[in-house]
């Protein structure tokens, strides 16, 4: 046999056993998810950062809520492993350094034809940490993906 022959039917098979992207709408109006008591404290060892964060349900998206905590441009897990961050400085502003705040969302659900989905939502959001005092604030998802 030829490679022209054998090569397009190995590809083929090889196709079929990649995971499908999804398509789906699970960010709504009501995905926000809620930071708070978010510090940043820096050394000459690198800067740690600490916060919680809290994601309602909806139909699509289980709710979360965990303790984040790690040093700066390191992607971590959360205490919820289901949550990574990656907090990043971004800058200045209004003379106090200002941080971009990454999250990714990921988790697991069954279909209608009872395969596994594993899916994602991110978002970012920069924030400035004033004085270094605890901050609040919200942020949305803005992407979403997922497999199955």
């Amino acid at each position: 046999m030829h490679l022209t022959f054998i090569l397009p039917i190995a590809l083929a098979g090889l196709t079929a056993a990649l995971p499908a992207a999804l398509q789906t709408q699970t960010i709504t109006d009501d995905i926000i998810w809620g930071v708070s008591n978010f510090t940043l404290g820096c050394s000459q060892g690198g800067c740690v950062f600490r916060y919680d964060i809290s994601g309602r349900a909806n139909a699509m998206t289980p709710k979360f809520r965990t303790h984040c905590t790690g040093i700066s441009e390191k992607k971590v897990l959360c205490d919820d492993k289901n949550i990574t961050t990656i907090v990043s400085p971004a800058g200045w502003s209004e003379g106090n350094p200002e941080w971009t705040v990454d999250v990714t969302h990921t988790w697991k659900s069954y279909l209608s034809d009872k395969s596994l989905a594993t899916w994602f939502q991110h978002g970012t959001k920069n924030v400035t940490v004033p004085d270094h005092k605890p901050v609040q604030f919200v942020m949305k998802p803005t992407q979403e993906y997922g497999f199955a």
